[in-house]
């Protein structure tokens, strides 16, 4: 007799859960910004953006959020990818990659960041599809 109601409880329960999933929200957007001289990544989770904002990281960690990967010339026979130093500032609803020299014409910058990285999500649960590691985000640019 208490089946029909409990079943009708965990039902709700798991449809209220999948509403809350995440898949409204936007993917991050990594790009140049306008005139070229700096990474702008947006559509960051509003709760981690508060955090960043509000100072809760810290600024070392802060600037351990993005790593931007430099890749090598043609020409050039080490074939290494180098980090590309920089500064990272919070911006409205962003944040932005100021690098301490200019980005070079030619060049593909790739961008690694956990803004927005989780473990698992409801969906992927119930699939069986969870991972053990979280993954960065990733992009690769190239300068033009």
């Amino acid at each position: 007799m208490l089946k029909f109601p409990f079943c009708c409880v965990v039902f709700m329960l798991l449809c209220s859960l999948t509403a809350c999933n995440s898949t409204k929200n936007k993917p991050l957007d990594i790009d140049f910004s306008g005139d070229s001289t700096s990474i702008v990544i947006k559509n960051i989770d509003p709760v981690g953006m508060a955090k960043i904002k509000n100072g809760e990281l810290g600024d070392s960690l802060l600037q351990e959020l993005v790593t931007v990967m430099e890749s090598p010339l043609a020409e050039d026979t080490a074939g290494l990818q180098l980090q590309l130093s920089g500064k990272l500032l919070a911006a409205g609803d962003s944040l932005i990659f100021q690098p301490a020299r200019p980005f070079a014409k030619g060049r593909k910058y790739m961008v690694l960041t956990y803004i927005n990285s989780k473990f698992a999500d409801f969906q992927s649960i119930i699939k069986n599809k969870t991972k053990f590691n979280m993954a960065p985000n990733q992009k690769v640019l190239e300068f033009l």
